[in-house]
């Protein structure tokens, strides 16, 4: 018999957001409460550490999507509350 085993995370579970420079992995982590509008400055902005530019322009099609995904996201356990369904995302189980 074999088993496989599948990790899942519930919207609720979410608490923060990360955005790390793939240059010199300098991290910001923002709260999930936090994310609004100015999400779009960070997403955007040259690395806080060295001078990694994101590859983001602010008003672009792809910065607004991350935008709007990160208040989806942030937005979802309220969309749910009350709702006769449960929402999971599954993520790959750490070994």
């Amino acid at each position: 018999m074999t088993f496989e085993k599948k990790c899942f995370i519930a919207p609720e579970d979410i608490v923060a957001v990360r955005f790390t420079c793939t240059e010199c992995h300098t991290a910001v982590v923002v709260p999930i409460e936090k994310v609004d509008s100015d999400v779009g400055m960070l997403i955007a902005r040259k690395c806080p550490q060295c001078p990694t530019e994101s590859d983001f322009r602010i008003g672009t099609a792809e910065t607004e999507a991350l935008i709007q995904f990160n208040k989806l996201l942030a937005g979802l356990p309220t969309t749910l509350k009350g709702r006769n369904i449960e929402y999971s995302l599954q993520v790959d189980c750490p070994e």
